[in-house]
């Protein structure tokens, strides 16, 4: 939906994608600088290289907001202006006359399984609780677990991707006994509501990867 909000600030995380090549897949990088008619963010990197995009090249821009007031994922288009590359490298970029804002639960999730611990948030000695994932996004994650939580119940997170360890905080939305399992195993949706945006970019990295690989297979 549409949203007069200008969620930027600096210091804050974007993802960039070029719209005209997007096999190139996204950059992370941060906005530095900013007024009404253009961006300053950090020059994009793959490797420690600076990214190729050209003057006039069209993007897309994504940012997360996970706490009130505004929370949800922005997305907005912009043209790259331009770039200057003294001590710190920027890359200016048109200021988006709109963004779009799409609630967490919109997040492209993906299925896939990966260990995660969990336990209750603010009891230094609750016990932690291992599951396996069913699915995620950069919203959160659905996986199966040993025993129920309650809803609204607020977590503590550790999730395994296969490059790293993500710690966040999260709330569960839902609970549901698993079929095949009755009374032994159970689903929990798990939202996050405080994970750091590299966590988060690290997260999506890994749906990117994963929705390509299935592709591949014909599975999505």
């Amino acid at each position: 939906m549409a949203d007069g909000r200008n969620p930027l600030e600096i210091g804050v995380r974007l993802r960039l994608r070029r719209t005209d090549q997007p096999e190139a897949g996204s950059y992370t990088t941060r906005v530095e600088d900013m007024d009404d008619q253009r961006i300053a963010v950090s020059m994009p990197t793959v490797q420690g290289m600076p990214v190729a995009l050209p003057r006039g090249v069209p993007v897309e821009l994504e940012l997360v907001r996970a706490q009130p007031p505004g929370e949800g994922s922005y997305r907005a288009t912009s043209v790259v202006l331009g770039r200057s590359m003294g001590r710190v490298p920027l890359l200016y970029l048109r200021s988006p006359q709109q963004w779009e804002r799409h609630q967490l639960r919109q997040f492209f999730r993906v299925p896939a399984v990966l260990t995660v611990q969990i336990r209750a948030a603010g009891e230094a000695d609750a016990p932690w609780m291992l599951g396996r994932t069913r699915d995620i996004s950069g919203g959160g994650f659905r996986a199966v677990v040993g025993r129920p939580l309650p809803a609204d119940q607020a977590v503590e997170v550790v999730l395994v991707l296969p490059e790293r360890r993500i710690t966040a905080k999260g709330v569960v939305r839902r609970v549901e006994e698993v079929e095949d399992n009755p009374g032994r195993q159970w689903t929990v949706g798990i939202a996050f509501t405080d994970i750091a945006e590299r966590e988060r970019d690290a997260i999506i990295r890994f749906v990117f990867k994963r929705q390509i690989e299935l592709r591949k297979k014909g599975m999505a």
